[in-house]
């Protein structure tokens, strides 16, 4: 190889041309919530928990460092408690979209064989094929809630609190994992993930689950959740 001539790795042979400006959206999962009030106002209606509150402040002061241009809100309360201290220090309105409500799944907690095939899975597991289809449903629609968000929003830094089910369903549907994929990843309350989209709609997950923020890990609610669905 001549001495002028730098090594290429496969993937600089291969990588596509990305193109700016970049568009940045940061999937916000709600505070710490008061389970407690669920009974008595529903899942819809729960705010967030004394815990939660002070998640919020931190999480606020992490987000005021990211130049966000723009907030999207699910309309459930403890999404919409997470984001109001943050529209409210950054001046800026929170737009509401039920598109960001959380996604019931239900029956999840059968589908457990993670070390089998998928073909092994459908002949073992009543409902597999029918679940699995459901979730392809799912993955499609939050990738058309964020393909249109890109497409409203480009080159802006984007700021979207919701919940763990639709950040799996749209970090899944990037991957285009199955149900195993879905159910294998937890997201916590009060992190951050981020994608990075450039100008053509090319895609990366540039980070998932980032709680550096907190200043301590919260409360894993890895199987609490799906057993509660």
């Amino acid at each position: 190889m001549p001495k002028h001539q730098r090594y290429q790795t496969p993937y600089e042979r291969i990588r596509p041309k990305i193109k700016s400006p970049y568009t940045q959206i940061y999937l916000i999962r709600h505070c710490h919530p008061d389970y407690d009030s669920e009974n008595i106002l529903g899942g819809k209606r729960m705010p967030l928990s004394k815990i939660g509150l002070k998640q919020r402040i931190l999480l606020t002061k992490k987000l005021s460092t990211l130049k966000i241009d723009k907030i999207y809100a699910s309309e459930l309360t403890r999404a919409l408690q997470t984001a109001e201290l943050f529209a409210k220090k950054s001046r800026q309105r929170i737009i509401i979209d039920n598109r960001l409500n959380e996604i019931e799944w239900q029956n999840w907690y059968k589908i457990r064989y993670f070390n089998m095939s998928e073909k092994t899975r459908a002949k073992r597991i009543k409902g597999y094929r029918d679940m699995d289809k459901k979730l392809d449903r799912l993955q499609a629609k939050a990738r058309r809630l964020i393909a249109d968000i890109f497409k409203k929003n480009k080159s802006k830094n984007v700021a979207v609190f919701c919940h763990g089910n639709l950040i799996r369903s749209i970090i899944t549907g990037i991957l285009n994992t199955d149900v195993i994929g879905f159910l294998s990843m937890e997201i916590y309350q009060s992190s951050v993930s981020k994608l990075v989209i450039d100008r053509d709609g090319y895609i990366k997950i540039n980070y998932i689950n980032n709680i550096a923020h907190l200043p301590k890990r919260p409360d894993e609610d890895l199987f609490k959740t799906a057993l509660n669905q």
